[in-house]
């Protein structure tokens, strides 16, 4: 039954490599005047790549088996991780693959001039409809969470298939928090394309099952997206704790520095023997024997401040 439960990766005291990427900088590039923007940090670790390869990983948007991507137009700002399902290197195949071309086909699905990001789970269908159209098939199995801004009204959507998620704060308050897809427990939705399509030991989820929302955002507003390397280590409440004195940050070095530390907090939690992690505690929970401590895992972890100019 490989595919469908990811390897609980037995933990050991053994140092794993890290690339780890030291300084990230995005933001909004679009140069439309008075309407609101996303200011962007985003920073992710891998567990398995070495660490001078952080080069390579910043080119192609890969961080281990997640991926990522940001997106900027006049109408909309969209972002969106996907996670790659590891069970798939038992066949040779590299789920970070998948999961690179699935958010490079959001990418530019969203930097087309009718998008208006008011519905990525249509962002999500159209993307994976086009992997699986593709000659030259790439397989392999990913989450997906996408988050965009509908500039004109400043309505954040999205759309999430699967663990990864996204929190949304104001005032140092969670204002909204995605919800997981699992069939059971370390097994989410996933999207899968195949290299035999009679493959009948796979999971294979629609993008149309994605759980959509949608919620106004204002000046100030704080929004985490990440996969479940971040929130399987680090409990809610200490990563509101880390974000409150951010409410109302834009200046980019600032949330850069948050956001590095977050990272730097998820993978020395991921690695502890000791600590009490998320991810232990719902093992506990489903009866699974796996004691307590982290699980390592690739992070990747995107955080945007909302900004609303002023209209003077």
């Amino acid at each position: 039954m490989f595919f469908t439960v990811r390897n609980l990766s037995n933990r050991t005291s053994q140092v794993v490599n890290y690339a780890y990427v030291q300084y990230r900088l995005l933001s909004s590039t679009s140069t439309t005047k008075g309407l609101p923007r996303l200011i962007k940090a985003i920073q992710g670790s891998s567990k398995d790549q070495l660490a001078d390869d952080h080069l390579h990983m910043l080119e192609d948007h890969r961080y281990g088996e997640d991926s990522w991507f940001v997106s900027s137009t006049p109408k909309a700002e969209t972002m969106g991780v996907a996670d790659g399902v590891g069970g798939w290197r038992r066949l040779g195949i590299d789920s970070g693959l998948f999961a690179q071309e699935l958010m490079t086909n959001c990418c530019e699905f969203a930097e087309q001039p009718q998008y208006d990001g008011s519905d990525p789970r249509q962002l999500l269908i159209d993307s994976f409809d086009q992997m699986k159209k593709m000659s030259d098939k790439v397989c392999g199995s990913s989450t997906a969470c996408l988050v965009t801004l509908h500039r004109r009204d400043c309505t954040l959507h999205s759309a999430n298939l699967g663990d990864s998620g996204f929190l949304v704060l104001r005032n140092g308050k969670v204002l909204h928090r995605s919800d997981e897809q699992l069939h059971g427990f370390n097994t989410p939705y996933q999207l899968t394309v195949a290299p035999d399509p009679g493959m009948d030991c796979i999971l294979c989820d629609s993008p149309q099952q994605a759980v959509t929302s949608h919620i106004n955002v204002q000046q100030g507003d704080l929004v985490l997206l990440a996969t479940d390397g971040l929130f399987d280590n680090v409990p809610e409440s200490m990563l509101i704790r880390h974000l409150q004195p951010l409410h109302g940050e834009t200046r980019m070095e600032h949330l850069q520095h948050a956001v590095n530390r977050l990272v730097d907090m998820a993978k020395t939690l991921s690695l502890s023997n000791t600590f009490q992690s998320p991810f232990a505690l719902k093992a506990k929970a489903n009866n699974m024997n796996y004691g307590v401590g982290g699980k390592p895992d690739d992070i990747t972890v995107i955080l945007a401040s909302v900004d609303v100019p002023d209209k003077d």
